[in-house]
Protein backbone atom coordinates (compact mmCIF):
# COMPACT_ATOMS: atom_id res chain seq x y z
CA UNK A 1 0.00 0.00 0.00
CA UNK A 2 0.78 3.58 -0.94
CA UNK A 3 2.44 6.17 1.79
CA UNK A 4 0.38 9.41 2.07
CA UNK A 5 0.73 12.06 -0.32
CA UNK A 6 2.27 15.55 0.75
CA UNK A 7 1.01 18.90 -0.12
CA UNK A 8 1.14 22.04 0.88
CA UNK A 9 -1.80 23.17 3.11
CA UNK A 10 -2.30 27.15 2.79
CA UNK A 11 -4.50 27.16 6.39
CA UNK A 12 -1.50 25.11 8.05
CA UNK A 13 1.44 27.02 6.45
CA UNK A 14 3.12 23.70 5.41
CA UNK A 15 3.37 20.68 4.21
CA UNK A 16 1.28 18.02 5.38
CA UNK A 17 -0.32 14.20 4.37
CA UNK A 18 -3.34 14.25 2.60
CA UNK A 19 -6.37 12.14 2.66
CA UNK A 20 -9.26 11.69 0.66
CA UNK A 21 -12.50 10.60 1.63
CA UNK A 22 -12.63 6.93 -0.62
CA UNK A 23 -9.15 5.04 -1.08
CA UNK A 24 -7.64 5.26 -4.09
CA UNK A 25 -8.26 1.69 -4.98
CA UNK A 26 -11.70 2.51 -4.97
CA UNK A 27 -11.61 5.68 -7.35
CA UNK A 28 -9.45 4.31 -9.77
CA UNK A 29 -11.90 1.00 -10.28
CA UNK A 30 -14.61 3.54 -10.55
CA UNK A 31 -13.12 4.61 -13.56
CA UNK A 32 -13.53 1.86 -15.35
CA UNK A 33 -17.29 2.99 -14.95
CA UNK A 34 -16.31 5.60 -18.27
CA UNK A 35 -15.60 1.98 -20.06
CA UNK A 36 -19.53 0.60 -19.73
CA UNK A 37 -20.73 1.85 -23.26
CA UNK A 38 -18.27 0.27 -24.83
CA UNK A 39 -18.64 -3.08 -23.56
CA UNK A 40 -22.28 -2.71 -24.63
CA UNK A 41 -21.40 -1.79 -28.20
CA UNK A 42 -21.57 -5.29 -29.84
CA UNK A 43 -25.06 -5.69 -28.24
CA UNK A 44 -26.28 -2.47 -29.41
CA UNK A 45 -28.87 -3.56 -32.55
CA UNK A 46 -30.68 -5.58 -29.87
CA UNK A 47 -30.89 -2.30 -27.13
CA UNK A 48 -31.70 0.24 -30.08
CA UNK A 49 -34.26 -2.23 -31.49
CA UNK A 50 -36.33 -2.63 -27.92
CA UNK A 51 -36.80 0.41 -25.85
CA UNK A 52 -37.97 -1.29 -22.81
CA UNK A 53 -34.78 -2.45 -22.23
CA UNK A 54 -32.87 0.21 -24.06
CA UNK A 55 -34.67 3.49 -22.03
CA UNK A 56 -34.27 2.21 -18.42
CA UNK A 57 -30.83 0.80 -19.65
CA UNK A 58 -29.49 4.20 -20.30
CA UNK A 59 -31.28 6.60 -17.70
CA UNK A 60 -29.16 3.96 -15.12
CA UNK A 61 -26.24 4.82 -16.39
CA UNK A 62 -26.69 8.62 -16.59
CA UNK A 63 -28.19 8.26 -13.02
CA UNK A 64 -24.99 6.48 -12.15
CA UNK A 65 -22.61 9.25 -13.66
CA UNK A 66 -23.20 11.88 -11.60
CA UNK A 67 -21.91 9.95 -8.17
CA UNK A 68 -18.79 8.41 -10.20
CA UNK A 69 -17.84 11.91 -11.62
CA UNK A 70 -17.83 12.82 -7.87
CA UNK A 71 -15.91 9.89 -6.43
CA UNK A 72 -13.60 10.32 -9.40
CA UNK A 73 -12.97 14.35 -9.22
CA UNK A 74 -12.12 13.97 -5.12
CA UNK A 75 -10.07 16.90 -4.24
CA UNK A 76 -7.77 16.16 -1.01
CA UNK A 77 -8.14 17.44 2.51
CA UNK A 78 -5.31 18.39 4.91
CA UNK A 79 -4.82 15.69 7.05
CA UNK A 80 -4.24 18.30 10.02
CA UNK A 81 -6.89 20.82 9.74
CA UNK A 82 -9.41 19.38 7.41
CA UNK A 83 -8.91 22.20 4.87
CA UNK A 84 -9.29 21.38 1.42
CA UNK A 85 -6.06 21.13 -1.04
CA UNK A 86 -6.65 23.10 -4.31
CA UNK A 87 -3.92 22.95 -7.22
CA UNK A 88 -3.96 26.55 -7.34
CA UNK A 89 -2.42 26.43 -4.21
CA UNK A 90 0.63 24.10 -4.48
CA UNK A 91 2.74 26.83 -6.37
CA UNK A 92 3.36 28.50 -3.37
CA UNK A 93 0.68 31.43 -3.74
CA UNK A 94 -2.40 31.33 -2.23
CA UNK A 95 -5.92 31.05 -4.92
CA UNK A 96 -7.33 34.19 -5.95
CA UNK A 97 -11.16 32.29 -5.74
CA UNK A 98 -10.68 31.44 -2.47
CA UNK A 99 -11.34 34.00 0.50
CA UNK A 100 -8.70 34.17 3.35
CA UNK A 101 -9.31 31.71 6.18
CA UNK A 102 -11.15 32.44 9.57
CA UNK A 103 -10.13 30.79 12.40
Amino acid sequence: MAGPTYKHCARCACDVAVEYQNSAAARRWWRLYFLIPIFLLPASPFLASDYVICLPLMMSYMVGMGPVLSIVRELPTCAECGALILAEEQGGAAARTRAPCVP
